[in-house]
């Protein structure tokens, strides 16, 4: 049974920095009451930067842990599940990149929910990454599926 999701942010939550995917804000709002949620990004600009365009978007109310590095790694997604106080086996990831998010949740036994949209969709899971659990079209076919 899933009590948490972790999220990444662009290409998965965003269109870029501070622009959300029209449907990302309900989609949060209708599975905070649920589950606890958790933000596992990328900063490829520097932390600092990534912060501040989460809090633009005024949706970081939503977030019981947000995690930014500069390097995405299983460590990040550990720490989130800490302060989520969630477990692997009750944790699902949403990410767009099978070579980060996906197969980092494969290999730490959550539930991984792959973004088959989107610049990487052609990165199609292999023997690498592990199969998504399911493949969605964006993070609000969670609201079917969760």
């Amino acid at each position: 049974m899933i009590e948490g999701i972790i999220f990444d942010w662009v290409q998965t939550l965003s269109k870029g920095s501070r622009e959300l995917f029209p449907y990302s804000e309900k989609v949060l709002r209708k599975l905070k009451p649920k589950y606890k949620l958790g933000l596992v990004s990328l900063a490829g600009h520097g932390n600092n930067k990534r912060w501040e365009d989460i809090e633009a978007t005024g949706v970081k109310h939503y977030f019981d842990s947000i995690i930014i590095d500069v390097v995405k790694n299983a460590e990040m997604y550990l720490r989130c599940i800490k302060e989520m106080e969630t477990t692997p086996k009750t944790t699902a990831i949403v990410d767009d990149r099978t070579v980060r998010g996906i197969k980092i949740g494969n290999e730490l036994g959550c539930q991984t929910y792959w973004i088959k949209n989107g610049p990487y969709s052609h990165e199609t899971p292999n023997e690498k990454t592990g199969k998504p659990t399911y493949v969605i079209n964006s993070v609000e076919d969670l609201l079917k599926l969760l």
